[in-house]
């Protein structure tokens, strides 16, 4: 089983303190949106204060997110793919929606968190995450005191294949609206938005990064909902919804700030995420094909 932890610089827990006085949380500048600031003095637990600047995303447009949590507010935080529907036949093909599954998932992948470094487990998600490949892939997600965990975890054989933990003190940017391709592209529209996750205060990865398929060390992750929250039946489940994990993130990653990083505030931005992805013919396939979910195709699985 492969794993990777995501720290800066690697700190010594004890030099934690003196090393995050040199980092500093910046945004990418080909994004453009609305700028929000999220304080690290939060009022209470529930409501962190966060200021908006700039005009914000259009929310006139079909398929508005419908997670408890993000309806609380007056606009929608991300959106779902107009007039897309899984059916429950569909939604059984998933290893996913068998019964207990998640929980299994949970119970088998919490093992990787060490209290000492992570703290309390917080919340558990099943979204699809989006690489920078333009390849989609099902992640268990989990959301700790202090960090971010990521597994790829099989459904199937119900193993843990690859997990990476994220500390949430390193995170400078949280990204959140519909995503878009550069000009010029000529991949199809997904119609639909997530949040992406930054801890590289502006700085791309290397050209090596960038065009090998399989980097582990990209600086960002890219989240979207799980296909499983098309189904009617499930449109109000949490466990696949990005905007619920998007309004438990910030709010833990505000806390982890006024603790590790009083003087600084974390940047959230709503405005359209691009993807670069400009001829990408084999991720059209895998993700038409639906190649990164466990799945049961008629009688053959993976």
């Amino acid at each position: 089983m492969e794993t990777e932890s995501v720290v800066p610089k690697k700190i010594i827990p004890d030099q934690a303190d003196a090393t995050l006085d040199d980092e500093k949380g910046t945004q990418e500048g080909h994004f453009v949106g609305a700028t929000l600031e999220i304080d690290e003095t939060a009022p209470n637990d529930n409501n962190p204060d966060v200021e908006f600047r700039g005009a914000g995303l259009s929310r006139n447009r079909p398929g508005s997110t419908i997670g408890r949590q993000s309806v609380r507010s007056t606009t929608s935080r991300t959106s779902m793919r107009p007039g897309y529907i899984k059916t429950e036949y569909e939604s059984k093909t998933f290893f996913s929606y068998k019964e207990s599954a998640f929980d299994c998932a949970v119970r088998l992948c919490k093992k990787e968190i060490v209290p000492d470094i992570d703290g309390e487990m917080q919340g558990a998600w099943l979204l699809t995450e989006i690489d920078h490949w333009d390849i989609e892939r099902e992640k268990m997600v989990f959301l700790c005191e202090n960090s971010m965990l990521i597994f790829r975890y099989n459904f199937i054989t119900s193993k843990v294949e690859y997990w990476k933990r994220v500390v949430l003190h390193i995170i400078d940017t949280i990204f959140v609206g519909d995503f878009v391709y550069p000009n010029y592209s000529i991949m199809p529209a997904r119609e639909h938005g997530g949040v992406k996750i930054c801890w590289n205060n502006g700085e791309m990865p290397s050209f090596g990064q960038r065009w090998n398929p399989i980097c582990t060390t990209i600086p960002w992750a890219i989240f979207s909902h799980h296909p499983l929250l098309y189904n009617p039946k499930e449109n109000e489940t949490v466990t696949y919804n990005v905007d619920e994990f998007y309004e438990s993130l910030i709010q833990q990653v505000s806390k982890v700030y006024s603790d590790k990083r009083p003087e600084e505030k974390v940047t959230v931005v709503e405005g359209p995420i691009v993807i670069e992805s400009y001829a990408n013919v084999a991720s059209m396939v895998y993700n038409q094909s639906s190649v990164g979910f466990c799945r049961d195709r008629n009688g053959v699985s993976f």
